[in-house]
């Protein structure tokens, strides 16, 4: 955490140093050898202790307190699906367990309509009651219906979080989070208390398609999250799917289906026939 405070540029470097055994024994003892990289290099000498003592007390309160444990990019604990993306965070933060088996993530606006809604909730609660766990971010609308699906199916869900792991957002969602804890996961790549930001989400969606075999996107505009998380599951070599019924007549999602980036869906068993293979 300290060495994300003097980064020059993205936490991708970080996580750069972080997957290669040796840089990161370098950065965790603050002493770079013969071979460390200049980024190693410019981090163990200008790391100020009193900024890990600091953070060591931080964490050790907030994983006393909550259960969440700090995860690097690199290591077995860390999401093997996420951990293949060129930018993976360098550090997680999560509470809770996520199941084996495949991952789909659902997603879509917060003013989606009542239909479009009870589809989400619909497929969520479909997909989870045969082992699919069921990835979203946490907000407003789809998102929620998504995770209540997810629930109500008896199966497992992972919440990716916009803000800090201690700063639930929206906050109406605060006994959902509690729920998705007893029998999924919190994710969080930012600091424990950091509010939501304009960029926040953006890089929310980045990890909520990492972590999925396949996404589908609920509904969304054409400057909208959801089709930002889309083109990030396509960029990632995942398969990305349209709900048609809100989607069909949205001329970028049509453009996406015409060049074979993203197929339209309308039905619980159209996504299942996705899965195939995957688990």
């Amino acid at each position: 955490m300290a060495a994300l405070e003097l980064l020059p540029a993205e936490p991708s470097d970080l996580a750069g140093i972080l997957r290669d055994s040796d840089q990161r024994s370098m950065l965790l003892n603050r002493v770079a050898g013969p071979h460390g990289s200049p980024l190693t290099r410019y981090l163990c000498e200008n790391i100020a202790p009193e900024r890990v003592d600091a953070w060591w007390k931080e964490l050790e309160t907030l994983c006393e307190r909550k259960a969440v444990r700090t995860t690097l990019v690199g290591t077995s604990a860390y999401p093997q699906r996420l951990a293949e993306c060129w930018d993976a965070p360098p550090v997680l933060f999560t509470s809770g367990s996520a199941a084996e088996g495949a991952h789909v993530a659902i997603v879509g606006s917060r003013a989606a309509s009542p239909d479009i809604v009870e589809d989400a909730r619909t497929l969520a609660a479909d997909l989870a009651s045969v082992g699919v766990t069921i990835v979203s971010g946490l907000a407003a609308g789809i998102d929620t219906a998504a995770h209540d699906g997810a629930l109500a199916g008896h199966g497992t869900t992972v919440a990716v979080m916009g803000t800090g792991i201690e700063t639930v957002y929206p906050e109406q969602n605060t006994e959902l989070a509690e729920r998705i804890v007893e029998s999924g996961m919190l994710v969080s790549q930012f600091a424990p208390r950091a509010p939501r930001t304009s960029t926040t989400f953006l890089k929310r969606n980045c990890v909520i398609a990492g972590m999925s075999d396949v996404s589908v996107i609920m509904d969304g505009r054409t400057r909208s999250g959801s089709r930002h998380e889309l083109e990030q599951a396509i960029n990632y070599g995942r398969t990305a799917l349209m709900w048609a019924p809100a989607l069909a007549q949205e001329d970028w999602a049509k453009d996406f289906s015409d060049r074979g980036l993203a197929t339209f869906v309308s039905s619980v068993a159209e996504v299942r026939r996705a899965l195939t293979g995957i688990g």
